[in-house]
């Protein structure tokens, strides 16, 4: 039977669920729209997917092993706002009564963690959907890792990275080195945007295979990728995922424990979320084969 893994990138969601979604409070006046979006995808996943395999990837607060590389690294990200900071606690409490595993690790970012993690599960012969909608972990994917997009629900393999970007996964990196990422500020080859970026890769397959071909670009571009020589390598340090760092946990701790459901009623009826209370009593219910051998908890 084919081993399935669902690695959900809970602070990137998190993130652009708190923007997306209109600003919910608690009966208690606690914030909750971000976690009112996190658990109605979680649910959804768990749904959907029925996964045996599932963890929950988040960022600490702390500096990781790129800040000591390049302090300006990520240095133009707003703070986290407050309502926000006040719900990840929430978010986590709920996981864990669900019986989900949450990930963290001082040192390294959730998207190196999803890259170890990734790599281990497909050396063991797992498939697995990454719960992302952030486009550098598009490096990740092959034949036996996909990510699900869930701003868009849209699932992406290497297809259809192809027919979006027109690379391939594996040149993934030396795409968003060349056209650089004012979020995290990582600045790239002056001048050259997406569609230059995709054509040259295609053409000499890498940064490296630039370089070799100098002469044959343009002036003007030349003058741009060897301008940024030096920075390029730089870029590819802080854009390529870690896949190698080190675990304190094996893939059999990522299985799903049984739900606390009585605790995750109370703390839903809390929270005033009475359309996923219906989802969950529904989910619940005992199947007619299986009346009479177990009590709903609803």
């Amino acid at each position: 039977m084919e081993k399935k893994l669902i690695l959900i990138d809970g602070s990137s969601y998190l993130y652009r669920a708190f923007y997306a979604l209109p600003p919910l409070t608690s009966p208690s006046g606690i914030p909750t729209g971000a976690v009112y979006g996190f658990v109605r995808i979680v649910s959804k996943l768990l749904k959907e997917y029925s996964p045996e395999y599932i963890a929950v990837v988040f960022d600490l607060p702390s500096k990781t092993f790129r800040h000591e590389t390049y302090t300006e690294y990520k240095a133009n990200r707003r703070e986290t706002p407050d309502q926000l900071k006040v719900q990840i606690p929430i978010i986590k409490e709920i996981l864990k009564l669900w019986g989900i595993k949450i990930l963290e690790m001082e040192g390294y970012e959730a998207d190196d963690i999803i890259a170890t993690v990734s790599k281990m599960a497909k050396e063991n012969g797992f498939n697995v959907l990454i719960i992302t909608p952030d486009k550098d972990m598009t490096q990740l994917i092959d034949s036996q890792i996909n990510i699900l997009n869930p701003i868009t629900n849209e699932v992406i393999n290497t297809e259809k990275v192809e027919e979006k970007y027109g690379i391939k996964p594996s040149q993934f990196v030396d795409f968003l080195a060349i056209v650089g990422d004012s979020v995290d500020n990582i600045k790239g080859v002056k001048g050259v945007g997406e569609k230059t970026a995709k054509k040259l890769l295609n053409q000499y397959g890498s940064i490296e295979g630039i370089y070799q071909n100098i002469e044959s670009l343009k002036p003007k571009l030349k003058e741009a990728f060897l301008e940024a020589k030096d920075r390029l390598e730089e870029n590819r340090f802080l854009v390529k995922l870690k896949d190698d760092i080190p675990l304190d946990f094996t893939l059999e701790d990522l299985k799903k424990e049984k739900a606390d459901l009585l605790k995750l009623k109370e703390k839903f009826e809390q929270l005033n979320f009475k359309t996923l209370l219906k989802e969950i009593q529904k989910e619940n219910r005992p199947k007619p084969e299986e009346k009479g051998k177990q009590i709903s908890l609803f």
